[in-house]
């Protein structure tokens, strides 16, 4: 279900001129701003990149380095980081007092980059649905 809310209109239109600042290893600002645009929401975004090689074993050597790029002015923060996503959240947390959401998959889809989940997943038969089709008419202008 959460990941049907992040890629859902409602969830667009909520971050609509939020400042949301992207924790992953990769991020592909243009698809993310056409995924956001079907929905006629224009968030201002920042990018953190996490190393590919990161691990949860090795955050503790890198968590100061990646926090002090996070905007201190970030409403909100979207994280990719494996299994090792929650010691993020935790630490961006309570360095900025600000939610965070673990959504790897979904990040992927705003991506544009649905090979990395490794197959269909629900946003893949959801995107591709009469469903999705009707929301994002039912979006306003």
């Amino acid at each position: 279900m959460v990941y049907a809310w992040l890629t859902s209109a409602v969830f667009a239109r909520l971050m609509d001129r939020k400042k949301i600042c992207v924790l992953n290893s990769e991020w592909n600002r243009d698809a993310c701003i056409r995924w956001f645009d079907h929905f006629s929401s224009h968030p201002d975004f920042s990018f953190v990149r996490i190393p590919t090689e990161y691990v949860a074993t090795r955050w503790a050597s890198m968590c100061d380095g990646i926090l002090n790029q996070v905007p201190s002015d970030t409403d909100l923060c979207l994280v990719g980081a494996g299994v090792g996503a929650l010691l993020v959240c935790v630490d961006v947390a309570k360095r900025f007092s600000i939610p965070l959401l673990m959504q790897a998959m979904s990040s992927n889809m705003m991506n544009d980059r649905v090979d990395k989940s490794n197959g269909a997943r629900l946003y893949t038969l959801w995107k591709n649905s009469p469903l999705h089709d009707n929301e994002r008419r039912a979006s306003p202008s």
